[in-house]
């Protein structure tokens, strides 16, 4: 039997078994809360597993691996170090405090916080994102599907966009946190059936060091101002602004209670930055095994090709379409949350709960569909990815973070600070655009900008524009004490100690 036809088997089992899982979870959704954050009551392993899948997905697997390619440590800054970064941070200073709030979307806290011009804002700056996000994951499975089964590019690209909408529309997130368990688990395996083999090909990692382009191993900047400000920039980028996302957010707001919410964010984080390494050695790799790759991007498939047996293929292309899948899902349903929840409600205040489920799934269907389109149209997956996400970093980060520990933080300050930053943001992206004599870091001064914007227009409106107080969803006022993640454990292990 042809190895093509041996990989293609594999993944139609692969799709059959996650359209029954989406046909399992569909079972436990009865109202919009159940769709959007499965009733609340992910455990401590499902919600590990879908932090890590739906972050482990085209930026990392495909993308992080073409930019080691081309630029070593340095090209994968954003990700998976700064990834890895945003969810430790997340856990320390987001997650408990976020959880008490019993929100649903990310929007509902700027609603709460600042009022409804807020709350809109957010929603009109998160969509885009993460329609952008979902087209870099389109382009990579294309490419995943054409490289290794020779599938036509566009094709590749509608036949995920069609899968992922089907089982996410089906059985939202509780479908996409089963599904994200099990593609975890096929994304290591593959990883780890590829990883010793290339890495003893090579004679061991000091060769693989040795034999590296020079400075591919090296991830601190040039000894200069401009450097660091690149490198922080790159860093930062997603490691501050990724914490605004929906995504990483509605698993936060999903989980059992704020413990698990806490430490799923450590655990996820220790998990991705250690398996996350591995395509991105695999991509130096290549520099040494494949030194004359057409393109970056088809980098992990082509060596996986070239060392895997037709059966470990099968098993590898697994693990590369549950990467991407386990992203695609989450970026489909993170905005078609908000848009329920956050633009339709303030349209419509009346909604009833079976028409607010019936136009999320519609949403998300839109999504996928918009993001197939920004597929079609653009081809750098990294690059889409990071200026993706670029837009929570300059808009929203700054206004979240204030509205959660400064009490004097107002409506007037936010506004101005997310669409201060993200106007300040698309002028110094076209400075760089039409050649700029130096590449300006166009992230760090927007988000500066929207600092600035922040504290000098809350000091200057409070006469005027008194703040709220931060309350939950259920008009509750939040005890802002024991809210830092440092010391406390997952509650099973505070049961234990405590003798309960």
């Amino acid at each position: 039997m042809p190895p093509t036809t041996i990989i293609t088997i594999g993944a139609l089992i692969y799709v059959a078994i996650l359209v029954g899982i989406s046909i399992f979870a569909s079972r436990s959704v009865q109202n919009s809360a159940d769709f959007i954050v499965a009733g609340r009551r992910l455990p401590l392993g499902l919600c590990v597993f879908t932090v890590f899948a739906t972050w482990f997905g085209s930026g990392t697997l495909i993308g992080a691996a073409g930019a080691a390619y081309s630029g070593g440590f340095r090209g994968v800054l954003a990700n998976p170090f700064g990834s890895a970064l945003c969810l430790l941070l997340a856990g320390v200073f987001y997650a408990r405090v976020l959880r008490r709030l019993k929100l649903l979307t990310l929007p509902d806290l700027f609603r709460l916080r600042f009022g409804r011009w807020a709350e809109i804002i957010a929603a009109l700056s998160i969509i885009p994102a993460y329609i952008g996000w979902v087209g870099s994951i389109f382009v990579a499975f294309g490419t995943v599907l054409n490289v290794v089964a020779g599938v036509d590019f566009q094709t590749a690209i509608f036949i995920c966009a069609l899968i992922t909408i089907g089982y996410t529309v089906w059985g939202g997130m509780w479908a996409v946190s089963l599904t994200d368990f099990f593609q975890a688990i096929i994304i290591i395996a593959g990883l780890l059936v590829l990883f010793p083999i290339v890495i003893n090909d090579i004679g061991g990692l000091q060769n693989l060091i040795q034999q590296a382009p020079p400075g591919h191993f090296q991830l601190a900047p040039e000894s200069t101002f401009y450097g660091w400000i690149m490198f922080m920039q790159g860093l930062l980028v997603i490691g501050l602004g990724n914490i605004a996302s929906q995504d990483l957010l509605q698993r936060v707001f999903s989980a059992r209670d704020e413990y698990v919410a806490q430490w799923s964010m450590y655990i996820s984080s220790f998990f991705y930055l250690t398996i996350a390494m591995i395509p991105v050695l695999i991509g130096i790799a290549a520099t040494v095994v494949l030194p004359d790759i057409a393109n970056p991007a088809f980098v992990l498939p082509e060596m996986g090709k070239l060392y895997l047996p037709p059966l470990a293929m099968a098993l590898f292309t697994g693990a590369m379409i549950s990467a991407l899948m386990s992203s695609a899902d989450g970026g489909m349903l993170a905005p078609a949350c908000i848009f329920t929840e956050n633009i339709m409600r303030s349209l419509k205040s009346n909604i009833t709960k079976s028409s607010d489920l019936n136009v999320t799934r519609w949403t998300v269907v839109v999504v996928g569909i918009l993001g197939l389109l920004t597929a079609l149209y653009f081809q750098n997956v990294y690059q889409l990815m990071i200026k993706s996400f670029s837009i929570l970093m300059v808009g929203l980060f700054v206004p979240m973070t204030a509205a959660i520990y400064w009490k004097k933080a107002n409506q007037v300050g936010a506004v101005a600070s997310a669409l201060g930053g993200l106007l300040s943001w698309l002028f110094f992206e076209y400075l760089n655009h039409v050649g700029s004599t130096i590449q300006l870091p166009s992230e760090l001064m927007a988000a500066f900008v929207g600092l600035v914007l922040q504290i000098g227009m809350t000091l200057l409106s409070q006469s005027f524009n008194p703040p709220k107080t931060l309350s939950d969803i259920d008009g509750n006022a939040i005890v802002m004490s024991d809210f830092l993640g440092v010391l406390s454990l997952p509650s099973p292990v505070r049961r234990i100690h405590s003798g309960e």
